[in-house]
């Protein structure tokens, strides 16, 4: 009997993925009853089955049964679920591109980043990619630009990113995520069949899809811990925001976490950085700040002695206070459904104790998504 039995559920466990792969879910359902029935009429007669050296009543055994071919059942329409996001085609999450023209100047797209609430501005001409901008980019003139113009005098073909990267519209999410890690990118440019722009994808676009299609998917131990950066670039609320600048720019990030008592009681992000840019290259009244070549050349060699506006705004004055936190255990999906819902970048991860651990960003769930598991 228990060989029979053996053979009856093992075919009934391998169903889901191979030969009722076919059927649709009610009729899985429907096909799982008649499994059970089967089986309960072959060991009907019997009071109890003897496996090894435990006994299971029939009612017991009953219950053993149905819960592990649920759990069969449910670990397929989950792993299929994410199956169908990763074969998500790019055209279905990427986005309208908003566009500048290389004429324009860095003060226009630090206004139409502000007005638009987005990160990155495409510079083009007749339907063609010619450059990007983004946050991280303006963060980075803030910090390491001579203040010799003002960001109305300098124009966007200057400081531009040329190096682009497109894809076609039938590319796949998964091979989306793999591209932007490989070229350490933000945003993939989407072209049609004519080679002229059509959209563009972003990082924020493949964790909003993760957030909707891998949500409560416990089976798979995609938890924070496991992709979360443990090595966390810090400032004190009372340094000057040069100090921020200074860590953004020299290790490529777009953030950094303000804390007290290795608690996080703010983050400071480059759009933060957006609205005092305005002051960039003036002084008081109008006038420009002033530097020589020879004190430029020494701030440059020792960069921790602040210059200009930089000196005068404290990482407390720009930074977001109280962010959200989230722990190291919890679901990757969750992390990404913070983030979309919040519209934020990045999470610190606290133990406990709200002791700073780490910090998890949509680079780190984009490495879920690109990872073969």
């Amino acid at each position: 009997m228990a060989c029979k039995f053996a053979c009856v559920y093992n075919y009934g466990a391998r169903t889901p993925s191979s030969s009722l792969s076919r059927y649709t879910d009610q009729k899985r359902c429907r096909v799982y009853s008649i499994f059970i029935e089967r089986i309960m009429c072959e060991i009907h007669a019997k009071a109890s089955l003897k496996i090894g050296t435990l006994h299971y009543s029939e009612n017991k055994f009953f219950i053993y049964l149905k819960l592990s071919i649920k759990c069969t059942y449910m670990r397929e329409l989950l792993n299929q679920n994410a199956l169908k996001y990763t074969r998500l085609k790019i055209s279905e999450v990427s986005n309208k591109v908003i566009t500048l023209e290389p004429e324009n100047t860095l003060l226009d797209a630090r206004n139409t980043l502000l007005r638009f609430n987005i990160s990155r501005i495409v510079i083009a001409r007749n339907n063609k990619a010619l450059g990007i901008i983004t946050e991280k980019d303006i963060s980075r003139i803030l910090y390491a630009e001579l203040q010799h113009r003002q960001f109305k005098e300098i124009r966007l073909d200057e400081v531009m990113n040329k190096n682009l990267i497109e894809v076609n519209e039938e590319k796949e999410l998964k091979s989306c995520a793999k591209l932007m890690l490989e070229h350490n990118i933000s945003s993939l440019l989407v072209l049609d069949e004519d080679s002229l722009l059509k959209g563009i994808v972003t990082k924020s676009d493949l964790v909003d899809s993760y957030a909707k299609h891998y949500a409560n998917r416990k089976l798979v131990e995609d938890v924070v811990q496991k992709y979360m950066t443990k090595k966390v670039l810090t400032v004190g609320p009372d340094e000057p925001i040069h100090m921020a600048l200074m860590l953004m720019t020299d290790n490529k990030v777009s953030r950094v976490v303000v804390t007290r008592n290795r608690k996080p009681v703010g983050i400071i992000t480059g759009r933060d950085l957006l609205p005092i840019s305005l002051l960039f290259g003036t002084g008081i009244n109008g006038h420009r700040w002033h530097i020589s070549e020879p004190a430029e050349a020494r701030r440059r060699e020792q960069i921790l002695i602040p210059s200009g506006i930089k000196a005068i705004f404290l990482a407390m004055d720009v930074m977001k206070y109280d962010p959200i936190t989230i722990t190291s255990d919890s679901d990757l999906s969750e992390a990404a459904h913070i983030m979309m819902r919040n519209r934020i970048s990045g999470i610190p991860v606290v133990d406990s104790d709200n002791i700073l651990a780490g910090i998890i960003t949509k680079t780190d769930i984009i490495k879920g998504l690109a990872s073969d598991n």
